[in-house]
C-alpha cells in the first residue's frame, strides 16, 4: 500500500489518477470520474484538498462511509466539504439526504448545505473535534454549555418532524468547535415519518450510556441517570419543552 500524501490542495482539472479514485471509490472508473469532477465544476467546487484523519489509498480525506467519501475542498471562495457517493452505495442518489439537511438547515441545524447534486453534497467545512473525543478532555462548564446547545438543537429537529436517527451515538455524528460550537452531521438515515424524537436520542447518549462521556457530563450538570430517563419519558409522552426543565436549568 503507499504511503498516505502530505495534506496538498488540487485543482479539479489536475487531479491525478490515483486522486481521481476518490471521487469513484471502490473502484477505478476512468469514464465515471470525469463525468463526476464536470458535476463537481457545475456545482462550483475548483480544488480538492486531501487532508483529514482518514487514509484512503494512500491519501487523506475527512470520513469514509458505506455510502459515502467525504473530501475537504473550496468552492465559493471558502472551504467546504465535499460527500461524494459510493459507486457501490445502496442508494442511487444524495439528493434526498440534500433535503433533510435543507429541512435541518432551516433550523439552525448541521453543516450549512450550499450545493447538491445526484453524487455529491457540498456544504460549508467545519472546523471541529468529535463530541467524544472533545468532551475527554473539557472542563465541567463547557460540558454544561455544549449540553444545553445539543438539547437545543434536538428540540429544533424535533419541531420540524425531522428524525435523525442515530444520536444516541453522539461521537459519530456530533463535532465541536473551538467556539464551543455544535454541529450534527450526517442526515442520510433521517426521516420525516418516523414516530422516535431526537431529543431522547440526545438523552440518551449524554447522560445514559454506560461511558466515560455520558458519566462525565452527568458530573457536570449534577444529573442521575434515572433523571435523565424520567425527563425522556416525560418529553416523549407531550413533547413538551416543560418536561426537560430540570436539566436544562443545570447547564447553567
Amino acid at each position: 500500500m503507499a504511503s498516505p500524501e502530505a495534506a496538498v490542495a488540487v485543482e479539479l482539472w489536475s487531479l491525478s489518477t490515483r486522486q481521481k479514485l476518490v471521487l469513484t471509490y471502490p473502484y477505478a472508473d476512468e469514464g465515471e470520474a470525469r463525468r463526476r469532477i464536470v458535476e463537481l465544476a457545475l456545482l462550483g467546487v475548483r480544488w480538492l484538498s486531501f487532508e483529514g484523519p482518514v487514509e484512503l489509498w494512500g491519501l487523506r480525506v475527512l470520513a469514509k462511509g458505506t455510502t459515502s467519501v467525504v473530501v475537504k475542498g473550496e468552492a465559493f471562495g471558502i472551504d467546504v466539504a465535499v460527500k461524494a457517493r459510493r459507486l457501490d452505495a445502496n442508494r442511487p442518489s444524495l439528493l434526498a439526504e440534500a433535503e433533510r439537511l435543507r429541512l435541518a438547515n432551516r433550523v439552525g441545524v448541521g453543516p450549512r448545505l450550499l450545493a447538491a447534486s445526484r453524487n455529491f453534497l457540498v456544504w460549508r467545512y467545519v472546523e471541529g473535534v468529535p463530541l467524544e473525543e472533545w468532551a475527554l478532555g473539557a472542563e465541567p462548564d463547557e460540558l454544561r454549555v455544549v449540553a444545553r446547545k445539543l438539547i437545543e438543537q434536538a428540540l429544533a429537529l424535533d419541531s420540524v418532524g425531522l428524525v435523525h436517527m442515530e444520536l444516541s451515538r453522539l461521537g459519530d455524528h456530533v463535532l465541536v468547535t473551538p467556539a464551543l460550537g455544535v454541529v450534527i452531521f450526517d442526515f442520510e438515515t433521517a426521516s420525516t415519518a418516523s414516530s422516535k424524537s431526537n431529543v431522547t436520542q440526545i438523552l440518551q447518549g449524554l447522560f445514559v450510556r454506560e461511558s466515560e462521556v455520558s458519566r462525565r457530563f452527568r458530573l457536570a450538570l449534577g444529573v442521575t441517570r434515572e433523571e435523565a430517563l424520567e425527563a425522556a419519558r416525560a418529553y416523549k409522552a407531550g413533547r413538551k419543552r416543560e418536561a426537560l426543565s430540570k436539566i436544562l436549568e443545570a447547564t447553567g
